[in-house]
């Protein structure tokens, strides 16, 4: 019975200070043409977006299972949602490709959809920051131009150029 209870415990973890760490290393790490973009922190999330808060990049800890999610969070109206996830999965090969196999494109909550990756972490540490920073720079860098061309509409996409 112990063992059991043990499993199911709920972890607390100290994450304000991880999240509040990491919208300047995620901008430094950025190249100059993303620069702009606009964060929000909480204590168990971290947000950049650039023109609508609700197309936004999130680094999310679950404390329940011990995973840090980093992805592209599509929270607009389902109908624009809906427009970029299909050019998103179109490209899917492409962008995992570049980015790795992990990231999953998968409809969420409210007509969401979300293009993430987990984690498992045991300490939110400076390393732990600047390898986060980095993974959520290359996120932006490659997905974002793509969800610009695929809010107009009927554009064409290419996977972003290396820096």
């Amino acid at each position: 019975m112990r063992g059991q209870s043990a499993r199911h415990e709920r972890r607390f973890i100290r994450t304000a200070g991880f999240f509040r760490a990491l919208p300047p290393q995620v901008r430094a790490a950025l190249p100059a043409r993303l620069k702009d973009v606009s964060h929000r922190t909480r204590s168990s999330q971290a947000q950049w977006y650039f023109d609508d808060p609700r197309l936004h990049f999130e680094a999310w800890w679950h404390a329940n299972s011990g995973r840090l999610e980093l992805g592209l969070h599509l929270e607009a109206e389902p109908a624009m949602n809906e427009r970029i996830a299909i050019g998103l999965a179109r490209q899917l090969l492409m962008i995992k490709a570049r980015l790795g196999q992990q990231l999953d494109l998968e409809p969420w909550d409210r007509g969401w959809v979300r293009l993430y990756e987990t984690h498992a972490v045991e300490l939110f540490d400076a390393p732990r920051i600047k390898q986060t920073a980095t993974r959520m720079a290359e996120l932006i860098t490659v997905i974002w131009p793509m969800c610009l061309e695929l809010r107009k509409g009927d554009a064409r996409i290419r996977v972003a150029e290396r820096e």
